[in-house]
């Protein structure tokens, strides 16, 4: 699309009423000279948004959104800006002046959308004919009002789109959004045949493309269209149009791996989940997915190809992560997928586990590293540190890109402040007092007293190797604590524990780290002490 002239923007901003815009949308109040709701972008009882017609404003004082008319449509109706100023100009009648190959192009995108449509439409009176198809969506669990409320639909074996459409599309078009197939020789073939279709929708509804899943035996299993004038598979996500009537901006968007993992769980309650198109995670749906909501939580399956997508998924969104942002990740057991586990536990159960399971990509990165980087010594760690850091280098700058680096270093052993570069000016000399002595078992003191919830995390005998705690948490957990050990654990400098959660997250890298490095030790015991039983049986 052309570039929109300025002056153009300016009169459709000018002529529209963004109280009447807004108000369509949110149960607004007039209060003075203003209008005033509870803010629609973030959770408060108290109304904080406020709307001023003098000056075509509006400002949220609780989470600081602000703007005009137009900003206002891209943040709630999630729309670009041309799509924003389209809409605007359609409520006043006003036609956005194009170039003339521009206004061909949007012709030609128009016209092959009416012939996605109609492909729709054809494709979910074939299931409604085909007991097949019928059965298996229902094998599958799904009733047929899910079924209509994602348009699924059903290609039979053979060659009949161009017949069943004709009239209605040229072959021309079918070809054009990937619907018929043309040999070298002029020959032209059904993409899709003997599959249930799950039309792919755009954020506002139009079907972009299809994909396709075998009934019975056959390859490949799932087949979408192909990259066409409508269908560019790294830019859609499937689910989000349907997430999106919901009517609500989600908390939080779960991203599962496949078609039946979204329709399972909408049907089972569970309305914001969405997937990407049998790709790896590319940055543009990211970007998409951020605009919907703060926190994406992918769900995958545990195997290693599940990790492995998340790892690339995680690769992808740290550029993204931005203040305000979260990103989680949540493993499903062996053997369960998103749509088996929601239907053998249902939306509380599978909605728990998403909350209790889930770990922050901070967590994610260093079990990772863990996992792919052998070793517990200082070189090891010192190795995933710095792996670490270089992929958080690609986070922008800002509050959370600092947490980050800091929960990364507490997690291979580097506690406090951070060290100072060599050269770095420090400033009047002082007189210098020795540091406090540092240990593990003061560290983990600390973060008890200073949120005594923690206490129960580390009562139950698994914690500890051979059920056994240091005596000073001996001492916490039988009351009595003396108070040397409150000196001891008050004197650790630990920087980022201003809320639990962090702490508690800190709590338990200590402990996972500790019992490996017991276990090992114990192993490393037991070797020594069998080569030199055998050196004295010689």
């Amino acid at each position: 699309m052309s570039r929109i002239p300025e002056a153009f923007v300016e009169e459709v901003v000018s002529r529209s009423d963004i109280v009447e815009v807004i108000g369509a949308r949110v149960p607004l109040k007039k209060k003075g000279k203003e209008f005033a709701a509870c803010c629609p972008f973030h959770q408060e009882k108290t109304p904080s948004f406020y709307v001023t017609p003098e000056k075509q404003f509006y400002h949220c004082f609780g989470c600081g959104v602000h703007g005009n008319v137009v900003g206002f449509l891209m943040e709630y109706d999630h729309l670009d800006f041309p799509t924003a100023i389209e809409h605007l100009a359609g409520r006043l009648g006003l036609e956005i002046p194009r170039e003339k190959g521009d206004q061909e192009k949007l012709d030609r995108i128009g016209r092959l959308r009416q012939v996605t449509a109609v492909a729709t439409d054809w494709f979910r009176g074939n299931l409604k004919r085909s007991p097949e198809a019928i059965d298996f969506l229902k094998q599958r669990g799904l009733t047929g009002e899910t079924a209509a409320r994602f348009a699924l639909g059903f290609a039979p074996a053979g060659n009949h789109v161009e017949a069943a459409l004709a009239g209605r599309a040229t072959a021309e078009e079918l070809v054009a959004t990937g619907l018929l197939i043309q040999r070298d020789n002029g020959d032209r073939y059904d993409r899709f045949r003997g599959r249930v279709i799950f039309p792919i929708r755009d954020p506002r509804g139009h079907v972009i493309g299809f994909g396709g899943r075998v009934i019975g035996p056959g390859e490949p299993k799932y087949l979408n269209s192909p990259e066409t004038e409508l269908f560019h598979k790294g830019f859609g996500v499937y689910g989000l149009y349907e997430s999106r009537q919901v009517g609500q901006r989600p908390d939080q968007l779960i991203v599962v791996e496949g078609y039946m993992d979204v329709i399972l769980l909408a049907q089972n309650g569970v309305a914001h989940a969405v997937a990407t198109l049998g790709t790896a995670t590319t940055a543009e749906q990211l970007a998409l997915l951020f605009r919907q909501t703060e926190r994406l939580v992918f769900c995958f399956d545990g195997d290693a190809a599940g990790r492995r997508a998340a790892v690339k998924a995680l690769s992808v969104a740290l550029p993204l992560m931005q203040d305000g942002r979260d990103l989680r990740f949540a493993f499903l057991p062996e053997g369960e997928d998103p749509d088996s586990y929601v239907r053998a536990h249902g939306k509380a159960g599978f909605e728990r586990f998403v909350e209790q399971e889930a770990l922050g990509f901070d967590r994610f990165l260093t079990l990772h590293l863990d996992e792919s980087i052998p070793g517990d010594d200082t070189a090891a760690r010192a190795r995933k540190n710095k792996q670490a850091h270089q992929l958080i280098a690609s986070m922008p700058p800002g509050s959370l890109r600092r947490l980050t680096e800091r929960q990364v270093d507490r997690h291979h052993g580097l506690f406090g402040k951070p060290m100072r570069e060599a050269g770095e000016s420090t400033g009047p000399t002082a007189a210098k007092r020795p540091p406090p002595s540092r240990s593990e078992e003061h560290i983990i003191l600390r973060l008890l007293l200073a949120y005594p919830r923690l206490i129960e995390r580390v009562r139950p005998e698994s914690v500890w190797h051979e059920g056994q705690p240091p005596a000073v948490i001996g001492r916490l957990l039988t009351d009595q604590l003396q108070p040397d050990d409150r000196q001891a654990a008050e004197a650790q400098e630990l920087v980022g524990i201003e809320n639990e959660e962090n702490a508690a997250t800190m709590l338990s890298d200590i402990l996972e780290k500790r019992r490996r490095r017991e276990a090992l030790e114990a192993k490393k015991r037991q070797l020594r002490s069998g080569l030199t039983g055998d050196s004295t049986r010689r």
